[in-house]
């Protein structure tokens, strides 16, 4: 009995015995933890686009969405009416905003639209329906497509004022600019040129001398 005792308390703390773990439950439990050393959080689960969440993001035409979206609308909220279930795709403005307009054309037929008369219609064909869904993943496409061009305008005012930002580049574009007024104020030459001492040269004469005291060398050399 105090031998049994002995083995079940280790410095006065109850003895628990040591789990036995197969290969297998080892190396689904390895697993997990490199899911988790990848970033995912227990119980995390990707995302996957559908097919039409693909094609909507094709379109970079808020116009476009925007008509899908009324389109879909109207024909989740009134499924018997027949004017909301054919789309002439020939017609002058339904061919700018939806046909000429990459993933558009698509998107429809992946919600259950399909071409009709050598693609001249688009028809929902009897017993197939669109719902509110789809007008939330359009509606999902229009606010991500304001978020691209919202962050799209921000790098261009980047990549402008880093541009601008060299001050030493900014005086150079100045100077340049005034010398260009000054010879444009100056007029055409009439008549022959006449050498005059100036101290003030413009910015071309200064640049002009430089170059050519570059390609002919100092006048000293043997």
């Amino acid at each position: 009995r105090r031998s049994d005792r002995a083995r079940r308390h280790v410095q006065g703390r109850p003895f628990a015995p040591a789990l036995f773990f197969s290969d297998a439950h080892t190396r689904s439990h390895d697993a997990a933890s490199a899911m988790g050393y990848a970033g995912y959080a227990p119980g995390h689960q990707v995302q996957i686009a559908t097919p039409l969440q693909q094609l909507l993001k094709l379109i970079k035409n808020d116009a476009t969405l925007a008509t899908m979206e009324k389109l879909t609308r109207n024909t989740a909220q009134a499924p018997a009416e027949e004017k909301f279930r054919k789309i002439r795709l020939t017609n002058p403005k339904i061919a700018e905003i939806i046909t000429n307009v990459t993933g558009a054309v698509e998107a429809m037929v992946e919600m259950g639209w399909v071409k009709e008369d050598d693609g001249e219609f688009l028809v929902l064909p009897a017993g197939t329906s669109v719902s509110m869904r789809e007008v939330r993943e359009i509606d999902d496409a229009r606010r991500a497509l304001k978020k691209w061009e919202e962050e799209e305008l921000k790098r261009r005012i980047a990549a402008r004022n880093k541009a601008n930002a060299d001050p030493e580049k900014a005086r150079l574009l100045a100077e340049m600019a005034a010398d260009r007024a000054e010879q444009k104020a100056r007029g055409p030459v009439t008549q022959g040129s006449v050498a005059v001492e100036r101290s003030d040269k413009s910015l071309a004469e200064r640049m002009q001398t430089a170059a050519g005291a570059g390609c002919c060398g100092s006048s000293g050399g043997g």
